[in-house]
């Protein structure tokens, strides 16, 4: 019998829920897309990732997190 080898397993991280702008904003309880996209042009939005020139995306461990160092901050 030949000697076998074992690799481990590859172990990858588990998916992460991600969140449209429209469902950032419903999370966040901002009134509007555009309350979101003003954070965003005054670079204090949350994190996110940009799938295109006009969509993001969000990841909601991102988003819970930023919401609550904003109302520590306050």
């Amino acid at each position: 019998m030949a000697d076998e080898s074992t690799t481990p397993a590859l172990e990858l991280p588990k998916a992460q829920r991600h969140l449209t702008d429209d469902e950032a904003v419903i999370f966040l309880g901002l009134k509007s897309k555009g309350a979101l996209q003003r954070l965003h042009k005054l670079k204090i939005g949350p994190p996110c990732v940009m799938l295109s020139a006009r969509r993001r995306s969000y990841c909601l461990a991102d988003l819970q997190a930023w919401a609550e160092a904003r109302k520590n901050a306050n």
